[in-house]
């Protein structure tokens, strides 16, 4: 694949210069959860065990760090707890696999105050409507702070809140679902993917009559379907947060609230499907919602005035909308359980500081091109028909076997971007869900690059998600959905050493027809169209940074060439 690549200071300078102060780890809680304080200085009690955990979420003025990963075979539940801090050393995961109601969930905080927990990654057995628990509860919990923590394919929901709980801070959180649904459910939906949930019935609020949350810098992502937030009799501020799934009925469920919605970014919802739904709320329940400085992919935003939006008073850090974009979305310096965390319990990150994280994969645009590494219209990949064992076709393994076949057959689809159009002849035709030694394509890369994938769904009315995957077939790093009406690009950054990577589909068959990989880094043969003594300009651009040369020639922040005069 072929190139044009800049390298210069005054590229990396305005940069710099230009980057905002992304607060992304805060040395204390702010927002309405702004009092929390936890354990404080306490001596760190490390758990290793369920059991351990069990006995540490007994009493008052604890930091406690989870130092291993776990697997909960039931639900553990800290009650009347009193200035706790919940931490958990980079990596440690909790996990439950359990989809019986009553042995479901993870953790339930329930009348306790004063708590904080940060960095846990909690990982549920997928979506599955019985009536079960979630991820993480609070029920009856005030002054609490929730950061850094990655929540994954929760049974019931991926965190919620109800009763007395009131004055919450949840910051840089990632809600997502990597699992299929679970149908034939007692509760009648087969498809639960409902993230957060606020207040469980109408009547339900804290003693004052009003939730009071921040929402701040987080990230609502692949596969939530609903409850992006739903929440009722509340007064809310959605600070710098992102929301993009592509399966969404609605993001913010409101029902007798308000919402102060600032620097937030909207990914393009579906047809029928709504940015917030009112549809909860009866003629004495109302709602209002102020969109300050937010950005909608599919159109304008208007206020909502039936009921009085509370404006926040207490200190904050606000991004515009497409840095906080950037920010949250990056997979190693955004949303999620990525901050560094020892034993002794010194929390920090090589994030924090005056220089704003590398983009999210895909954030940058990447310029179309025929010149693909593997394309299905290559002769020594188009002619292979039906193969019903593994093959090697330059570098790239194309994994079946004689009960789980992959087909390459004729079908002319093409790809637009901008002015530039790519056009193919032939796909690859994998008829299922991906697995350790069939249905999925392999490469090994050596290090830092750009990989760009072109697939649709095999179903022409449904969905379909494409997984790509690093070090092992399961260990997903991105699942997109793409549709089966029209070819998709898919365009992931791999960062880091050598690995191999796996590309296949996280739920029945897709269709892909091309695959590019392009290695960042120090590069050879550089040139240099601009000197340092000349100015170039920087400008948002729908949304996104561009760097703007004298002579009208458009670059990403990282160099790369988009356009010309």
């Amino acid at each position: 694949m072929r190139r044009t690549i800049l390298l210069l200071a005054a590229f990396l300078c305005l940069f710099t210069t230009f980057a905002a102060e992304v607060p992304y780890c805060y040395s204390s809680a702010f927002g309405y959860g702004k009092s929390a304080t936890g354990g404080g200085n306490a001596t760190p009690t490390l758990v290793s065990s369920i059991s351990d955990l069990k006995n540490a979420l007994k009493g008052s003025n604890r930091v406690i760090i989870i130092t291993k990963s776990l697997t909960f075979t039931s639900m553990v539940t800290g009650q009347d707890l009193k200035n706790i801090t919940l931490l958990a050393l980079p990596g440690v995961t909790l996990t439950s696999n359990v989809t019986d109601a009553n042995n479901s969930g993870i953790l339930f905080i329930k009348r306790s105050s004063n708590i904080i927990i940060r960095n846990i990654t909690f990982i549920g057995p997928g979506a599955y409507d019985v009536n079960g628990n979630d991820l993480l509860c609070f029920e009856g919990v005030t002054n609490a702070w929730v950061d850094h923590c990655d929540f994954q394919d929760g049974l019931d929901g991926n965190f919620d809140n109800k009763s007395t709980t009131d004055n919450i801070t949840v910051s840089w959180c990632r809600f997502r679902y990597l699992k299929s649904p679970i149908p034939g459910g007692s509760g009648g939906s087969d498809d639960h993917r409902y993230s957060n949930l606020l207040g469980s019935s109408a009547s339900d609020a804290p003693s004052d009559g009003t939730y009071n949350f921040t929402w701040a810098y987080c990230w609502w992502d692949y596969g939530c379907k609903q409850r992006m937030v739903r929440c009722r009799n509340a007064s809310l501020h959605f600070l710098n947060c992102y929301w993009n799934t592509s399966v969404a009925d609605y993001y913010i469920g409101p029902e007798n609230a308000d919402a102060y919605v600032e620097g937030c970014w909207m990914a393009k919802l579906s047809k029928n499907s709504k940015v917030f739904y009112e549809n909860f709320s009866t003629s004495s329940a109302k709602n209002g919602f102020k969109f300050v400085n937010s950005y909608y992919a599919g159109g304008s935003l208007s206020d909502v005035t039936k009921r009085t939006v509370v404006v926040p008073t207490y200190p904050y850090t606000a991004l515009t909308y497409d840095e906080a974009k950037q920010a949250v979305s990056n997979t190693t310096c955004g949303a999620g359980a990525t901050l560094q965390i020892t034993t002794d319990g010194k929390i920090s990150s090589s994030c924090n500081g005056s220089t704003t994280p590398g983009t999210e994969p895909g954030d940058n645009p990447t310029p179309v091109t025929s010149d693909l590494t593997w394309k299905a219209d290559d002769s020594d990949i188009a002619n292979l028909g039906t193969l019903t064992e593994s093959v090697t076709v330059r570098g790239l393994t194309i994994a079946a076997s004689a009960d789980k076949t992959i087909t390459i057959d004729e079908n002319s689809k093409s790809f637009t971007d901008g002015n530039t159009t790519i056009s193919f002849g032939h796909r690859i035709k994998m008829g299922g869900s991906m697995a350790e030694t069939t249905r999925h394509l392999r490469f090994d890369v050596t290090g830092s690059c750009t990989i760009e994938v072109y697939g649709m769904s095999a179903n022409s009315t449904t969905p379909r998600p494409i997984n790509i995957a690093e070090g092992t077939w399961n260990n997903t790093v991105s699942s997109t959905e793409v549709t089966g009406s029209e070819l998709n690009r898919i365009v992931y950054k791999h960062t880091g050493g050598a690995t191999t990577i796996f590309i296949g589909s996280g739920n029945s068959g897709v269709n892909l027809y091309g695959i590019n990989v392009t290695y960042q880094g120090p590069q050879t043969n550089l040139t240099t169209n601009i000197t340092d003594a000349q100015k170039a300009e920087k400008r948002i651009i729908d949304g996104k940074l561009y760097i703007i040369t004298p002579d009208g020639t458009a670059y990403t922040p990282l160099g790369i060439k988009v356009s010309e005069k």
